[in-house]
């Protein structure tokens, strides 16, 4: 077993997004919040077995994440 960090967010139009800090590139996206949970409880297990077969390192997935409110001019 493994433990990663995720960030989930919903859009105004209520789709929601998870991403995972510890392996850019990997998004997934559902129509609830539970949906995208379990994509994403499916899908890493891929995403890892992927990178193992082109030989690139696996990430740990224990590396600190911090979700921060940016306030920018716009």
């Amino acid at each position: 077993m493994r433990t990663f960090r995720v960030i989930v967010e919903q859009d105004a139009e209520g789709k929601w997004t998870l991403t995972v800090p510890a392996l850019p590139g990997y998004v997934a996206c559902a129509d609830s919040e539970e949906e995208v949970l379990a994509l994403a409880r499916a899908g890493i297990p891929f995403h890892l077995a992927s990178l193992k077969e082109e030989g690139r390192s696996v990430p740990e997935g224990k590396g600190e994440a911090k979700v921060v409110t940016l306030e920018v001019a716009a």
